[in-house]
């Protein structure tokens, strides 16, 4: 299994999304789809799309998902499949669907080329949705920067948005690069790179923040932070900062409450990112790369800005270093924050996973502290 997302159903009802990755001798990539009409205590299966990275969500009543184009699969040097990130074309396209995912129209092309990013945080604002997707790199440069690039894309919500005419797109922002202080090389022949950019706007002003992996994971809590402008005419952005994250090594989801006026995502914590002496127990037994992925805690953040994060608790977790709950969805539901979790309980290891597991933070509101200064 592989990302999920959560959005409400023009007629009532949630929509999951979230993709079947092939492994091998398996079928190939496809998005799947399950509906509920109980908030979350049953599911229902829904016809699933050959896409892949689908991010669904509800505009003037009608249910629109935004996705990529799945590109030929291949494998990487253990046999696994290339299906996310690879340099093949993956076009970023549209669909609409009038009967609450049981059918979609044909997919509109919006953006050709190789763009691809699991569900995350999109923004609306000035009267546009706002995504961001990475560009992947085609290679591994000597020293072991893997590059990549993320662009930002806009609808504009006032026109159809199967129009192509209604979507803009900015110029590619590069990686900068890993300043030195920031590594520890203790992995220096691993790609660092950004990616799985969220979108947020903070007070009028929109901002990217990306996930970033710095040595294999071993620094981690670390996000990187893009400025974006648009007058309507120019989408722009830029690179801005390295900044202090938790759970920054991994994918995020970031949402905006209007009723708490914060931020929120689910994220996951590592235990011992550096500690080269578990990193070898845990890889003794099947754990996925270096023990910076760690991903058995999925705790829930919150923030003002979007940039300074505190914890309000711990979603779901497990003592097994092998397990995982992870690049999860979130989607707010009243007074309650409903997660997607991408879920590893009998996998091989705590990256792959076998299930799609829901959960409910009840009166998350509850958990903030008053970041609100008094003026």
């Amino acid at each position: 299994m592989d990302s999920g997302a959560l959005t409400y159903l023009p007629g009532g009802g949630l929509l999951a999304s979230f993709a079947l990755a092939a492994r091998r001798g398996t079928p190939p990539f496809s998005l799947k789809f399950a509906r509920s009409d109980n908030g979350g205590k049953t599911w229902a299966p829904l016809p699933a799309l050959d896409l892949c990275d689908g991010l669904p969500f509800v505009h003037n009543g009608g249910l629109y998902l935004l996705a990529n184009r799945r590109g030929p699969i291949g494998t990487d040097a253990a046999g696994y499949p290339i299906h996310c990130g690879a340099p093949t074309a993956r076009d970023v396209v549209i669909t609409q669907s009038n009967d609450g995912g049981q059918t979609w129209v044909q997919p509109v092309t919006l953006f050709e080329g190789a763009y691809w990013n699991a569900p995350t945080g999109y923004a609306l604002a000035h009267g546009r949705l706002y995504r961001a997707f990475d560009i992947p790199a085609a290679g591994i440069t000597e020293d072991g920067v893997a590059g990549n690039s993320n662009v930002v894309v806009a609808g504009d919500l006032s026109r159809d948005l199967l129009d192509p005419g209604a979507w803009r797109i900015s110029r590619p922002v590069d990686f900068p690069g890993i300043p030195p202080s920031l590594k520890r090389r203790q992995y220096p022949d691993k790609a660092d790179r950004w990616l799985e950019p969220n979108v947020v706007c903070v007070r009028g002003q929109l901002r990217v923040l990306a996930r970033v992996r710095i040595d294999y994971l071993s620094t981690a809590g670390m996000s990187a932070v893009c400025d974006v402008d648009d007058d309507g005419e120019n989408l722009t952005h830029r690179f801005v900062q390295f900044h202090p994250m938790p759970g920054g090594q991994c994918k995020f989801y970031i949402i905006h409450d209007e009723v708490s006026n914060l931020f929120w995502t689910p994220a996951n914590l590592p235990t011992n990112s550096q500690d080269p002496t578990w990193g070898e127990q845990v890889k003794a037994r099947g754990f996925h790369q270096a023990p910076g992925n760690e991903r058995r805690f999925l705790m829930l953040m919150y923030s003002l800005d979007a940039l300074n994060w505190f914890q309000a608790g711990c979603i779901a977790m497990s003592t097994n270093p092998l397990q995982s709950f992870h690049y999860a969805g979130a989607l707010i539901d009243g007074n309650d924050l409903l997660i997607l979790s991408r879920t590893s309980r009998d996998a091989p290891n705590q990256h792959d996973s076998d299930l799609v597991t829901f959960h409910r933070v009840r009166d998350f509101r509850s958990l903030a502290l008053n970041l609100h200064a008094d003026t």
